[in-house]
């Protein structure tokens, strides 16, 4: 039995003093370690204190382990419940050790504050009297832990008391709503020292929280994820509607809880709804981060504090209210003092919108204008830098749109509020507008039942209009409305006379001697001055064309507000341009363009968004169409019906001046066209050559049209360029005369287009720098030279005209036409020059060629015809020098074989140097590519010696230059079968002949490769002759060393088959009798194929004929075969052979095999294949080698197969082996009559599975089968 350690005798002294000591520490924490401490020491044991819920933690001290909540040992939570001591043996949480455990309950009026656990070891167990001294020490330190509880709880409720003074005193004086809560919310937070406070406010008219303030981290913060919260939604709204307050000590486990990411260590919170008597103004939110953190003694402070907010927020709201009203008053008497005074419509409405902003502090205010007739809500004036942006870009609302408050209002002229514009089905975010909007108020302005405009309030607040709002913004939208309808009156009547002055100016100019071009410009002018107008023009048709009107072309006659030249760009590069115009032409009435038509050429020229406005008036004399006057505006919907009506007008007017202008011209105009078209077609019936032809049309052309430049251009033979022949009035620099489709944009639409081409830019468009140009006074026309639907080449003309940009800077349709006319003529008279030096060309081209042919045929020797070729060069193609090459393979050179040169000396210095790859770079540039190649000589007798040295130009190497000389080389190749190189100088050559001259070079050197290849294909075909005659003599001789047919034994079926891979093989067999009447087969094959392996086949047969005649043993003579293959034996080839020796009588057979394939057996009674025993190494490989004999017995209906690896080893077309598998296969699923009959079906397993490839090696096959004797 354990014994009871004697217990520490404590006496009342001291006992006291302990009391005295513990009531004296400052906290709870102090206390606890003092008592454990003690205990501890005076008991020889472990102590732990646990403090008990509800009377711990007590507020401000730290935190301290308390139970239930925290986890005890079951004796600590068993002395809790019963609040009796405990006494038990349990085991150490850390070491397992069993312990002797006594648990005091620590009580004051019968609750628990505490809990004191004493352990030591199993064996000390606590005596009865260590009970009860231990019993009377916890009953001292309930009277300690109650004495400092009273004193904690004092000293915090002053302090709490004090803040909440301090709080009340600071809010007390703020007036301003927002400030206050911010004010508020950081306070608490900071002096309570709580994890998040925040204040909503009930909105009275929507029945919804609206966020006001928050303070996190002792940070003001007027942004949260709960800035709007539903009447009936979370804690907050619960307060709000119940008005009861909600105290969550764990909102872990509260369900209506609503967890808020910013918000993650939130762990209790408390809501208290702000109340005056029964009226609820908001809600008081706060959290901790500390469960439980809420006791009955921090409500306390909690509720007077949300006491004096409420009072506080009732007080704001009055001042706020009273403000509010004092400052609409004054509002309200500044509109009116304004719009009374103000009669520019733009003006009063500027004014209207800054009062409104100012006054009301309302960040968004706009005033639109409604025109029902084009169906448009218009942007008029507003606030914010948003605001100045709509103005300009014509911002406005379609009226019929189902969608959007302000078309709403327009059209229904009925006041919208929306305090939450996310729950509005017709409210539409605008793309100016600003995107947070969350409120707007949109007032129609109507004067009588009209609805003149709309006064549209906006704001990023929720909520932020009342009723009474509304009903003070509908009494001031009726003096807007008023002021509006008197402004737009003032402003209508003023245009209206400005309008009429226009007309009165126009129509005096119609009897005056004004010329067209600028009757025109005065048109447009005053369309500019009437209308809001950006850019106008007027388009005129082509009166000669027998086109439907709207596919007539149309030409710029005058145009302002826009170059001509964007203008045109613009026309011809978009067909739904052209579209517009010819429809604006074709139709009966003026067309209004709407946002979704296509665009214009005004439009396109200067770039106006899809929305812009449009006119096109239709000109019209009588009934017959001049064309049409086109206007436009940047903004959308900028034409009515009064601008209609003014086109109208000032069109009629443009149609009869030009009716007018044209009357008189054309008469003129018919006789002078006739005269100079007469005048070209004398001047070019005359004319015989190109030179002569295009200097007499570049300055004809001047002087019969009137123009200042001309020029000529002509297509060159690669035509992908022009060349500048001629020009008149400017001279173009070097690098300008040729010209690269690609670096021209103007002759690339000359060739797609084949008609004439409006240059703009000369430089950028011709590549042509040296030609005057101005711009908006220069018209450049690029004329196509057309004959026979062919083009080649064009005319350029040039006219400068001092004065504005339109019609006058351009050519009429009647200069065009004869320019045009003009254009026809050259290029007939062009084509007919160029088909008479064609045929002259051709026809010598095809002498030349002809000549050169006949020396071919009439020649024997290749020496021959090569030289009469190099001969005639000089004589029928104009070169000085002229060199054949041929390619030697062997020695990779390029070896002269025939030259001419201008003298002996040039001749055989060509004639003695051969060059090799590298030695001479125009040669291995021609042996590369297989095509011309090139080098331009500075000095036309360039030391032959040094042609090597030339390093060429390969990007110019071709290009034509004038009087140049060249060093030319020419592949003389067929179907990429290179032959040799034609090397050819030339000098002086002219840029017009330099091609031709190159391709009839070529020919000759085609024919003189077409003769080398006659020659090597003579060559060769008498070398292939003498080798197919060898080769058969071969295997001629070759199957003379064979058996010619199998030998005739009774009992017996013998057969074989002997196929070679090419002429001869290296396969080979052997059947003959001995002096023992015994059959001697043999079946070998050589390691190699072809001529070598049939010679050393033919070796080897011979060798073991004549070691059978002395020898009787198989191995014997194999092994003398092959001592004497060894001392032969070349390049390593080797034989691998089988000797066997069959008595007939008996069908014993006995064998030896030198490393060939194992012979396979097939008993004809079991059905069973055999595999004949492995031989040694194969013959000619190793001296001295020891050969076995095996025996075997043939029995009836036995057959032996032997053959060569060309059967197992036979390739399928995917790579594949026949191999030893198949033939046993074969021989197991067949069973044959014959040795023919096995044979031939493994040759047809073999040619299917080789699918049509050609073998890969030889093949031999012997079969003997032994018969059945029928006697038996």
């Amino acid at each position: 039995m354990d014994a009871h350690p004697a217990g520490p005798d404590l006496t009342l002294t001291e006992l006291l003093t302990l009391g005295e000591n513990l009531v004296s520490q400052s906290d709870a924490i102090h206390l606890r370690d003092l008592l454990c401490k003690t205990v501890a020491e005076k008991f020889n044991c472990s102590a732990r204190l646990w403090f008990c819920e509800p009377f711990y933690p007590l507020p401000g001290e730290p935190e301290v382990e308390t139970i239930p909540t925290s986890p005890a040992p079951t004796s600590v939570n068993q002395c809790l419940e019963s609040k009796q001591p405990v006494i038990s043996l349990e085991a150490s949480a850390t070491s397992g050790e069993v312990l002797h455990v006594a648990v005091f309950p620590i009580l004051t009026q019968g609750n628990p504050l505490a809990v004191l656990s004493l352990s030591r070891h199993e064996h000390e167990r606590f005596s009865p009297e260590e009970v009860d001294q231990i019993n009377q020490i916890c009953a001292m330190a309930a009277l300690a832990l109650q004495v400092n509880r009273q004193s904690v709880l004092k000293n915090w409720r002053y302090e709490q008391i004090s803040l909440v003074r301090s709080v009340s005193s600071q809010i007390a004086n703020v007036l301003d709503l927002d400030e206050l809560c911010v004010r508020v919310t950081n306070l608490i937070q900071c002096s309570f020292n709580y994890y998040h406070v925040s204040i909503f406010t009930l909105n009275e008219s929507t029945h919804r929280l609206e966020f006001r303030a928050s303070s996190l981290n002792c940070e003001p913060n007027q942004k949260n994820p709960l800035s709007e919260l539903d009447y009936d939604e979370g804690l907050v709204a619960l307060a709000a509607r119940n008005g009861e307050e909600l105290v969550i000590k764990d909102v872990s486990q509260e369900p209506r809880y609503r967890k808020v990411d910013a918000l993650p260590d939130t762990k209790a919170e408390v809501v208290l709804p702000l109340k005056i008597e029964d009226r609820i103004l908001g809600v008081l939110d706060i959290q901790s981060n500390r469960l439980g953190a809420f006791h009955e003694n921090d409500m306390l402070v909690v509720r007077s504090l949300a006491d004096s907010i409420a009072l506080a927020i009732e007080t704001t709201r009055l001042f706020n209210s009273l403000e509010q009203r004092a400052t609409q008053m004054n509002a309200l008497a500044e509109i009116g003092s304004a719009i009374s005074s103000i009669l520019d419509l733009d003006d009063l409405l500027k004014k209207v919108v800054e009062v409104i902003e100012k006054r009301f502090s309302i960040p968004f205010v706009y005033v639109f204008s409604n025109h029902s007739n084009r169906r448009k809500v218009i942007f008029e004036a507003g606030t914010g830098p948003i605001a100045r942006k709509l103005k300009p870009n014509s911002f406005a609302f379609d009226l019929d749109a189902e969608v959007g408050i302000i078309p709403f209002v327009a059209r229904t002229g009925q006041t919208r509020l929306v305090n939450n514009v996310e729950n509005e089905p017709i409210y539409l975010p605008a793309k100016y507008f600003p995107q947070k909007i969350k409120s707007e108020l949109t007032i129609p302005l109507k004067f009588g039942d009209d609805v003149l405009g709309v006064l549209d309030l906006q704001s990023d607040e929720l909520n932020r209009f009342s009723q009474s709002d509304l009903e003070l913004f509908e009494s001031l939208s009726s003096g807007i409305a008023q002021s509006i309808r008197n402004a737009s009156l003032y402003r209508t009547e003023k245009w209206r006379r400005r309008v009429a002055d226009s007309f009165r100016d126009i129509a005096g100019l119609l009897s005056s001697n004004l010329a067209l071009p600028d009757m025109l410009d005065r048109v447009l002018a005053a369309l500019e001055a009437n209308l809001p107008c950006d850019a106008s023009a007027i388009w005129l048709l082509d009166e000669e064309s027998t086109l439907p009107i709207e596919e007539r072309p149309l030409q710029l006659a005058a145009v302002r507000g826009v170059s001509q030249a964007k203008v045109i760009d613009a026309v011809q590069g978009s067909v739904s341009v052209r579209t517009f115009l010819h429809h604006g032409v074709s139709s009966d009435q003026l067309t209004i363009r709407r946002p979704e038509d296509p665009y214009g050429p005004l439009g396109m020229a200067r770039k106006f968004k899809s929305n812009y406005s449009s006119l096109a008036v239709p000109l019209r004399s009588g009934e017959e169409i001049l064309g049409v006057l086109t206007i436009a505006h940047r903004k959308e919907g900028r034409y009515g019906s009064e601008a209609s009506a003014i086109a109208l007008t000032l069109a009629s007017y443009a149609a009869v001046a030009i009716q007018n202008a044209r009357l008189f011209t054309s008469a003129q105009e018919e006789a002078w066209s006739s005269t100079v078209l007469l005048q070209v077609a004398e001047a070019i019936q005359s004319i015989n050559n190109l030179d002569s032809l295009f200097s007499t049309m570049v300055r004809l052309i001047p002087l019969l049209v009137g123009v200042e430049h001309s020029a000529a251009y002509l297509i060159r033979s690669d035509e992908d360029s022009f060349e500048l022949i001629k020009a008149y009035g400017f001279q173009p620099a070097e690098d300008e005369r040729i010209v690269q489709d690609a670096d021209a944009i103007a002759f690339l639409k000359l060739k797609a287009t084949l008609a004439p081409v409006f240059i703009t830019d000369p430089k950028m468009e011709l590549g042509l720098n040296s030609i005057p140009y101005v711009e908006d006074q220069s018209t450049l026309v690029l004329l196509p030279l057309i004959a026979h639907g062919e083009l080649h080449g064009a005319l350029l003309v040039s006219h400068i005209r001092m004065g504005q940009a339109g019609m006058a800077n351009r050519f009429n349709e009647q200069t065009l036409a004869i320019l045009q006319g003009i254009a026809q003529q050259t290029a007939i008279g062009l084509e007919n020059i160029q088909l008479l030096e064609n045929r002259q060309e051709e026809a010598y081209i095809t002498a030349v060629l002809l000549q050169v042919a006949q020396a071919v045929v009439s020649q024997n020797k290749l020496e021959d015809i090569l030289d009469t070729i190099v001969q005639l060069m000089p004589i029928l193609v104009g070169v000085d020098t002229c060199v054949i090459y041929l390619w030697e393979q062997n020695n990779c050179q390029l070896v002269p074989i025939k030259a001419i040169a201008p003298s002996h000396a040039d001749r055989e210095e060509i004639l003695h140097h051969p060059f090799s790859r590298g030695d001479f770079p125009l040669l291995d540039k021609v042996l590369e590519t297989n095509e011309v190649a090139g080098c331009l000589l500075e000095i036309p007798d360039f030391a032959v010696k040094n042609w090597d040295q030339l390093q060429c130009d390969d990007e110019n190497s071709l290009h034509p230059r004038e009087n140049s000389n060249w060093l030319l080389g020419f592949p003389l190749s067929i179907k990429g079968e290179r032959y040799g190189i034609m090397l050819t100088r030339e000098t002086n050559v002219q840029p017009a002949y330099h091609q031709k001259r190159i391709e009839l070079i070529k020919g000759v050197a085609q024919q003189t490769a077409l003769a080398i290849q006659n020659e090597r294909l003579k060559e060769e075909m008498v070398g292939r002759e003498r080798m197919e005659r060898e080769f058969q003599l071969a295997r001629q001789i070759q199957r003379t060393f064979l058996p010619q047919s199998t030998p005739s034994v009774e009992g017996w079926d013998i057969d074989l088959r002997w196929r070679t891979a090419r002429e001869v093989g290296g396969d080979f067999y052997d059947i003959f009798s001995t002096q023992e009447n015994k059959l001697a087969f043999v079946i070998a094959d050589v390691s190699d194929k072809g001529m070598p392996a049939a010679l050393y086949m033919t070796v080897t047969r011979t060798l073991i004929r004549a070691a059978a005649q002395t020898l009787n043993s198989p191995a014997e003579i194999l092994a003398r075969v092959n001592d004497l293959l060894v001392g032969e034996s070349q390049n390593g080839m080797f034989v691998t052979a089988i000797y066997a020796l069959l008595d007939p009588t008996t069908g014993e057979l006995s064998y030896a095999n030198a490393g060939h394939n194992l012979p396979l057996l097939f008993r004809g009674e079991s059905q069973e294949i055999e595999k004949l025993a492995k031989g040694e190494i194969a013959l000619g490989v190793i001296e001295h080698v020891e050969y076995k004999n095996h025996a075997i017995q043939l029995n009836e209906k036995d057959t032996l197969l032997l053959y060569t690896d060309g059967l197992t080893e036979a390739f399928s077309s995917s790579g594949e082996q026949f191999s030893e598998s198949r033939v046993i296969a074969a021989l197991q699923e067949n069973l044959y009559r014959s040795a023919n009959e096995l044979l031939e079906s493994l040759e047809n397993l073999i040619n299917v599975f080789r699918k049509g490839e050609p073998p890969s090696d030889d093949l031999t096959m012997l079969a003997i089968h032994r018969l059945k004797n029928n006697s038996n």
